[in-house]
């Protein structure tokens, strides 16, 4: 019996490299064409009617090349604040993150364990959508799985309350750098804004998905035979709990730290006009604070640091790789002809129907960028002016690329988490 090969996952930098490829040809051989731009209150947008030909501009096969370099450059600030921000691998090395979660196994046996299963859900809510992370949390989903199932539910439960409850969240965040902070950055708005409304469908989607999650558990523990992975041995995903973490009041001091430390990231982007540089201050300092209250050499710190710059560069590089995809397409002259075709087609269309194409694109666009900014950066270029071009307002177009992309997420076999 022949055995079966083991499925491989599509490489992201090799798909965006084979886009690059296929512009720098395309580049060759489609009409160009430009439109006129004007500043209008600060913002550069698309002067309609305005599609001009020009001359062609192919990209070199040196060019080719020289646009990797180039769109690492250009968006050197957006990766070094992810790497920075990988930083908090401090939080897990001095073990704050591990005595936060033994301190809730230990209340198990005081409070009801569907409470304890909405306050593990309700913060990875609050990770997911309002920090913005997705990859950070991976190291934890393990941990949770295991509460679930030490607290009589199955793994499917501890990965619902975690993992599941991270990406939903994300999908609709309103403070998440990643996919918001980048594509507000590209078209030209105020960091974060239109956050309101994405706060009430966080908060929306949030109450339906744990009424439903809470529901399966409750109903599982009362008969496991009507779990979903019933016939699955949990036996492995139990990991034993380390007595000697213990939340004390300096870990206690530490998680303020690093409560306080995106509090004041969001207060200075919202209303400080702060970017990337900023928030990777804010978060080193936060760090070096905490690495100080648990008596963390010097030397050790450094490590922690580089370590999670290690564990974030690939998800920074693929920014990089991402904006070089816009520079070839800059370049060789693709933007303005591509957006010319598809306001073209979509010219007769309504709104409505438009946005929700954008939103499908963007859907199925990231099974092949699955970084969030990466997208941002690859797509955006293209639809703010296709936005300007058909009438509809460029926070509209962040709104259908940012669910396009976060809802997706649950679907494609691609996203990391």
């Amino acid at each position: 019996m022949k055995e079966k090969k083991e499925g491989k996952s599509l490489n992201p930098f090799l798909i965006l490299a084979t886009i690059i490829v296929l512009c720098t040809i395309a580049s060759y051989f489609v009409i160009p064409g430009a439109y006129d731009r004007e500043t209008v209150n600060n913002v550069t947008v698309v002067v309609a009617d305005s599609y001009h030909a020009v001359d062609r501009t192919p990209v070199s096969f040196l060019d080719m090349f020289r646009s990797i370099p180039n769109g690492l450059v250009a968006s050197g600030a957006l990766m070094f604040c992810v790497m920075i921000i990988g930083g908090v691998e401090i939080y897990n090395r001095t073990g704050v993150i591990g005595a936060a979660v033994n301190s809730v196994l230990k209340s198990s046996s005081k409070v009801s364990s569907q409470v304890i299963l909405a306050i593990i859900m309700v913060l990875f809510f609050i990770i997911g959508g309002i920090l913005g992370w997705s990859e950070h949390i991976i190291p934890f989903v393990p941990i949770i799985i295991s509460l679930a199932i030490s607290l009589g539910y199955d793994s499917l439960v501890g990965m619902a309350i975690s993992g599941f409850a991270c990406l939903i969240a994300f999908a609709v965040g309103p403070f998440n750098v990643y996919t918001v902070g980048t594509s507000d950055t590209i078209a030209e708005l105020p960091m974060f804004s239109g956050w309101e409304l994405r706060l009430v469908v966080l908060v929306v989607i949030c109450l339906l998905s744990l009424f439903w999650v809470l529901r399966y558990a409750k109903k599982i523990k009362a008969d496991p035979s009507r779990s979903l992975v019933k016939n699955i041995d949990h036996s492995s995903l139990l990991i034993p709990t380390d007595s000697a973490m213990v939340l004390d009041p300096i870990k206690v001091v530490s998680l303020v730290v690093m409560i306080v430390s995106f509090a004041v990231t969001i207060y200075g982007m919202l209303t400080l006009g702060w970017s990337y540089a900023e928030m990777g201050a804010i978060f080193l300092i936060g760090g070096i604070v905490v690495a100080v209250l648990n008596r963390v050499s010097p030397e050790d710190v450094v490590n922690m640091l580089i370590d999670g710059a290690k564990g974030a560069f690939s998800g920074a590089l693929i920014i990089g790789v991402a904006r070089a995809v816009q520079w070839t397409m800059t370049t060789g002259g693709l933007i303005d002809p591509l957006v010319h075709g598809l306001s073209s087609i979509l010219g007769n269309a309504s709104s409505y129907v438009t946005v929700v194409g954008m939103f499908i694109v963007n859907f199925f666009v990231n099974a092949l960028i699955p970084s969030g900014s990466g997208q941002a950066t690859a797509v955006m270029p293209i639809m703010v002016p296709l936005a300007d071009m058909l009438h509809i307002t460029r926070q509209t177009a962040v709104l259908a690329f940012q669910f396009g992309d976060g809802i997706s997420n649950t679907f494609w076999f691609t996203n990391g988490t």
